[in-house]
């Protein structure tokens, strides 16, 4: 069996590399990163070998076969015999002068040939590709997609031998850390404004669209191809060009339903978001209460939160900490809000996606105002028990 591997955030992981990086020769294993198409992967990796000084080197297992890392047999005549020539791809004889080692990055390596697969097994063990030694300060790091998770082919090897060798991670973005690097990236400002409002659009793990590099790429594409760096110049093109060629090239990098809801969001905005909801927004509950708010917001922000704690649970495995308790609290403000069936839809959905069922009234307890605990204990009694809420 497999191992199962580790969830990890974007900077939990580079904590992991930078550490393994400084670990050097004297590590016995190597790292695997699995994960969904267009999570960044290769870039944690590069920019940490970047901060650690390591030449870092890029290989692409699906495109490789066996002969392939071994090198190509060549005729001695002398001493008549074949010898190997050494790979350009793989890593040189020696750390190149100014670097602190090599970080040999072999990507798609669970899309290689099974024959590749070995040789892996010798890599990470020997230090040896074929004939040819690789030096002692070769980290090695390999990646791969999930397979039937993310519709992604892979090559299935259960050699608990290697498995053995290697620690395996799985890295699931985080809005939150998403929107610091792209603050750093000067990500177009629209962008993050959208993804800030509404995190659950920044990656789409079951469809696989939308993820972190289509909006990359969609920034890159707004700044680059059309020339409006700007939230009020992206806004004037879709007023003059509401069918332009920038809206088919959106859709193409985050999918549709993503595209026309950012378009939408910018052009004509929601009157609740995720974030509001999830931040407990006093004005906008009450404007909710009140039916001030279109259905259609309330069902897509309640329904954002619900994934936003999703993923957030699988990540903390199921141990939230105290801002996702006051986020839960939140949540279920607006829930309670809500008319009847959505009500009890929502209440549901929570349940079954996030496992939450004992904390509930922990995280009522967490609402200041007590009217507003007996409120909800009253709305969500049938399902929580009247006798499960806080205490005085």
């Amino acid at each position: 069996m497999r191992k199962k591997p580790v969830v990890v955030t974007a900077t939990e992981l580079s904590e992991i590399l930078d550490k393994y990086f400084e670990g050097g020769a004297c590590l016995n294993y190597a790292l695997k990163i699995v994960g969904h198409p267009g999570i960044g992967k290769s870039a944690i990796v590069r920019q940490a070998a970047g901060r650690k000084g390591f030449y870092f080197i890029d290989t692409r297992l699906a495109f490789k076969e066996n002969v392939d890392l071994g090198g190509y047999p060549v005729p001695d005549p002398k001493e008549r015999r074949m010898v190997y020539y050494r790979p350009k791809f793989i890593p040189p004889e020696k750390v190149p002068d100014g670097f602190a080692g090599i970080a040999w990055f072999l990507d798609e390596s669970n899309r290689a040939h099974p024959t590749v697969i070995q040789t892996l097994f010798q890599i990470i063990t020997e230090k040896m590709c074929g004939e040819h030694s690789l030096p002692d300060r070769t980290m090695i790091v390999l990646a791969g997609n999930l397979g039937g998770d993310d519709d992604t082919t892979i090559t299935e090897f259960d050699d608990s031998a290697l498995d053995g060798r290697l620690a395996v991670f799985q890295l699931r973005p985080d809005a939150r850390e998403w929107l610091a690097w792209a603050e750093r990236e000067n990500i177009h400002p629209s962008i993050i404004r959208y993804i800030s409002l509404f995190p659950e659009r920044l990656w789409d793990e079951i469809n696989i669209n939308p993820n972190p590099r289509g909006w990359h790429q969609v920034s890159k594409a707004i700044v680059g191809s059309y020339g409006a760096d700007t939230e009020e110049a992206l806004l004037s093109y879709f007023v003059a060009n509401p069918g332009g060629t920038l809206v088919s090239v959106i859709y193409s990098l985050i999918g549709a339903v993503a595209g026309a809801d950012f378009i939408g969001q910018l052009m004509a905005p929601r009157m609740l978001s995720t974030a509001e909801v999830l931040a407990g927004d006093s004005d906008k509950l009450a404007a909710m209460s009140g039916g001030a708010i279109p259905a259609e917001d309330v069902l897509w922000a309640l329904s954002g939160a619900v994934r936003i704690l999703r993923d957030r649970r699988l990540a903390d495995e199921g141990k939230p900490d105290a801002e996702e308790m006051r986020e839960l609290a939140h949540l279920l403000l607006f829930i309670g809000a809500a008319r009847a069936d959505t009500r009890l839809a929502f209440f549901y959905l929570l349940l079954r996606d996030c496992g939450i069922f004992s904390q509930v009234p922990a995280a009522i307890a967490l609402i200041p105002d007590r009217e507003l605990q007996k409120g909800l204990l009253e709305k969500f009694s049938a399902i929580i028990g009247a006798d499960d809420g806080p205490q005085d």
